[in-house]
């Protein structure tokens, strides 16, 4: 009876022991959600060239890691899962490297943004990677005018507001810059003409440029409104025109007449001469 008492007390701190490992372990374990937040120190990326997200060196004891796009570690957003298993969030263009390193291929514009990854440790830690931004160049710039082209044409009448807008797309964003005539006019995203002068008219560009490259929109020419035509002019009629016998006969008609016309002029004013001349004898006698 003493042997087993003696036993049971010399057994009593191992067991203290044994709880007390399990109480720290425990311990540990419940801790589990601490938060690390680590920004990628590489340069931002260019479209087309691969990515490498890499796990915290400086995290030892890790079993299993998963990734996730975005602040947070969603169902929704799982690239991998802790199997290694592809998630919705896959396109197809990730692998684990080394470490179960975040490998992208071909980055587009979309992988532009933030990663987490969830390291199962026995003390969980959660590391937030944010990615660089996909640099892209512009790939077009189109122009959206009021009033709409047509043709390449904007007509207007004079003193009416005229707006053409630049669009484009790329990373870092494109700075807009504009050419009227072929000559540097103005930058900026709109070019507003409130009160349109003749002086405003003319053929205008717009530019895109970023550090990747740039690109041009197609020219739009800005017109007065079609003016109405003038009115066919009135023809005056026609002349009448005679050749030949019927001319000859006209013009001798035409002579006559006008003989007979002074002629007819002569003899009246030689009668009245006479009649004149009688009146005086008369008066004489």
């Amino acid at each position: 009876m003493e042997g087993r008492g003696d036993a049971g007390a010399g057994s009593s701190p191992a067991w203290k022991g044994l709880l007390l490992a399990g109480t720290l372990l425990t311990s540990c374990t419940c801790s589990a959600s601490l938060e690390l937040s680590i920004s990628a120190k590489s340069d931002p990326l260019t479209q087309g060239t691969g990515a490498h997200l890499t796990v915290p060196g400086s995290l030892d004891g890790i079993l299993i890691t998963s990734w996730f796009r975005g602040h947070k570690a969603q169902p929704e957003a799982t690239i991998f899962s802790p199997e290694g298993l592809p998630g919705p969030g896959h396109t197809g263009r990730e692998v684990l490297g080394s470490r179960d390193n975040l490998v992208m291929e071909e980055v587009s514009a979309q992988d532009s943004g933030n990663y987490t990854t969830v390291l199962e440790t026995v003390r969980r830690r959660r590391s937030v990677l944010k990615e660089p931004p996909v640099q892209t160049a512009p790939g077009f710039a189109l122009l959206s005018t009021y009033p709409e082209t047509q043709q390449g044409v904007i007509r207007s009448e004079l003193n009416y507001s005229v707006v053409l807008s630049c669009v484009a797309s790329g990373k870092p964003e494109p700075v807009r810059s504009w050419t009227f005539n072929g000559e540097p006019y103005k930058t900026g995203e709109r070019v507003i003409i409130r009160r349109l002068s003749r002086q405003h008219l003319g053929t205008y560009v717009c530019m895109a440029k970023n550090s990747e490259g740039q690109a041009s929109s197609k020219p739009v020419n800005v017109l007065l409104a079609e003016e109405p035509t003038d009115p066919e002019p009135i023809e005056p009629d026609p002349t009448l025109t005679l050749r030949g016998g019927s001319a000859i006969a006209l013009t001798v008609a035409g002579n006559i007449g006008a003989v007979l016309l002074t002629a007819g002029i002569i003899f009246t004013i030689i009668q009245s001469q006479s009649r004149t001349d009688r009146r005086r004898m008369r008066m004489c006698c």
